[in-house]
């Protein structure tokens, strides 16, 4: 039988209280760091992707043992208009 809610009612301690802000604040910091690098990865990531699509265009890839298939301009994805996300 599933749980009506997943939320389980327990008492925390101020010990524990003040352990999980120093965490979260800990993780937040390593957080915004993280995204910062990946931010500044951007542009190589975009060198990244092309010489990807330059290498699927000219040799292909790998259909069946070393049968190989290159890609057409039109059946390459295009870029999202979004920005890459960091999930940790």
């Amino acid at each position: 039988m599933p749980f009506l809610t997943d939320e389980i009612e327990h008492e925390l301690t101020d010990e524990v209280k003040k352990w999980l802000e120093e965490e979260i604040k800990e993780q937040d910091e390593r957080y915004a760091k993280i995204v910062a690098e990946m931010k500044a990865l951007d542009p190589t990531r975009d060198q990244w992707y092309e010489e990807f699509f330059e290498r699927l265009k000219k040799y292909g890839f790998n259909r069946d043992g070393d049968q190989r298939v290159k890609i057409p301009d039109d059946e390459l994805p295009v870029k999202p208009d979004r920005e890459h996300k960091v999930v940790y």
